[in-house]
């Protein structure tokens, strides 16, 4: 009786809690993939009778089922937000429902799949005797069950043979020993467990930089709000204004953290930032700053009215600058570090042949080289409209016709054709001038864009290597590797 009765009570204020997030949980779920905010999959219950046990949604939906009912962590299948949700447990919320309808209690054994339930053995079967639960033994001991699984190892099979004999024993034992007290005692760890797991030691490791990141933002955040408002009344000297600063900040940071998380800001480590990096934090911020906007204006319009708009103007540039900012630092401090480290080794001065679409995957390959053995000069190409522009900050020198001026005025040492098609005539000139002058010519292999068959005129660098030897390695971007001409 009374476990009945802590089982209403609690999932009614589960239910209100669950209520109050919904809107924010189910707009997110939405906007994350396509497919419906809750997930009814059929699991076990009391006298092993089969209920729809409800869920978030956290996997992306698919016409027919793909993958087992065992989800270990990195499962391809779970969206960006359902990684979220299952991180702090609120993907079992709806479960209060099940609760109030008696399927399952709070305190219990999970409730199992039908096709693994299936697999039982017969002494274990005897957990289908009670109803299951929102919270047991084994979720407290194995709060983050899905770290347990071995990358390479089927996640069905290692459940059979690994976790589930180990939380078979803590369910018999639960059965055989129930009493209020132990309900009460399970439903205590279990809110600290759901509480201290969310960031176990290995998830904060795995997370480091991004964590960092998310730190930096979450400072630069209020230091950009803060300069805004001084920039816009001229300090904190008046106190009306200083409330409604007080006021919104908060605000602020609540909604302008899950817009950043939801345009991926935390997903690039430091080494591979970007120009799309950039691109996405001014994404970004722009649409956290028209989001708070309309927040206060729909919501708060005589605030909004009163604080004056020119300080979320002031704010979003002052954000946009700070956030795109530190991380261009970010990036050349590491480039630095990584040139430092290499020490007195010496840097191979090269230039690119070919300022396309080969010529930039080109000097990329050659921007991640891990001894960082290349100091890239620039470009060289034929078209005049693109002398003197960049491409990923290098620039465009001149034509073929200045190779020779190039090499002896920027002590180049190596030349890369990384073009898609070039005229025989033109590339034995490249070569004779190379020779000459000592200066290695590569070839960057481009067999991941032959799209279409050269013209008559023209001859692709593989036709071109029948007759013509380059003397160094070959780069071959399909294959990402090196091997001799």
């Amino acid at each position: 009786m009374i476990t009945k009765i802590l089982d209403i009570f609690i999932s009614l204020v589960g239910l209100l809690v669950l209520l109050l997030m919904l809107p924010w949980i189910a707009l997110l779920i939405k906007l994350d993939s396509r497919g419906p905010v809750f997930f009814l999959c059929d699991r076990v219950g009391l006298g092993g009778k089969i209920f729809k046990m409800y869920k978030f949604r956290t996997m992306y939906q698919m016409p027919l089922p793909i993958g087992g009912n065992v989800s270990p962590q990195g499962d391809p299948r779970v969206t960006p937000v359902g990684r979220f949700l299952r991180r702090i447990k609120l993907n079992e919320f709806p479960q209060f429902i099940n609760v109030l309808k008696g399927d399952m209690t709070l305190i219990g054994p999970r409730p199992e799949a039908p096709d693994l339930a299936a697999l039982y053995p017969d002494s274990a079967k005897r957990i289908f005797s009670v109803k299951p639960g929102l919270a047991g033994p084994n979720q407290i001991f194995g709060r983050n069950e899905e770290e347990l699984y071995p990358p390479g190892e089927d996640p069905v099979r290692y459940y059979i043979e690994h976790i589930l004999p180990r939380k078979l024993p803590l369910d018999l034992e639960y059965i055989n020993d129930p009493s209020v007290f132990k309900n009460l005692k399970y439903l205590f760890l279990s809110v600290k467990v759901t509480i201290t797991g969310a960031l176990s030691r290995q998830h904060l490791v795995d997370n480091y930089s991004q964590l960092v990141f998310l730190l930096c933002d979450i400072t630069l955040c209020i230091v950009s709000f803060s300069l805004a408002h001084f920039l816009r009344y001229d300090g904190f000297t008046r106190p009306e204004f200083h409330q409604f600063f007080v006021k919104i900040l908060p605000w602020a940071l609540l909604i302008r953290i899950p817009v950043f998380i939801y345009f991926g800001f935390y997903h690039t480590l430091v080494r591979h930032l970007s120009s799309y990096d950039i691109k996405v934090v001014f994404k970004g911020v722009t649409a956290s700053s028209l989001l708070l906007i309309g927040v206060f204006f729909f919501g708060r319009l005589e605030t909004f009215v009163k604080y004056g708009r020119g300080v979320f103007i002031i704010d979003w540039f002052c954000l946009t600058t700070l956030l795109a900012g530190y991380r261009i630092l970010l990036k050349k401090l590491y480039h630095y570090y990584r040139t430092e480290t290499v020490g007195s080794q010496h840097q191979r001065r090269v230039l690119i042949w070919g300022a396309g679409d080969g010529g930039e995957l080109c000097l990329r390959y050659l921007q991640k080289e891990k001894e960082n053995s290349y100091e890239i000069i620039g470009f060289i190409d034929d078209d005049p409209k693109k002398r003197s522009y960049r491409l990923n900050g290098a620039k465009v020198l001149g034509s073929r016709d200045h190779l020779e001026i190039l090499i002896q005025l920027y002590k180049v040492e190596e030349i890369f054709v990384a073009m898609q098609s070039v005229e025989v005539h033109e590339i034995k000139q490249a070569l004779d001038i190379c020779h000459g002058l000592g200066v290695k010519a590569k070839r960057f292999k481009l067999s991941a864009m032959s799209y279409s068959e050269p013209s008559p005129q023209q001859a692709s660098l593989s036709q071109v290597d029948k007759s013509l030897s380059f003397p160094e390695s070959v780069i071959d971007l399909g294959m990402a590797t090196k091997s001799r001409s």
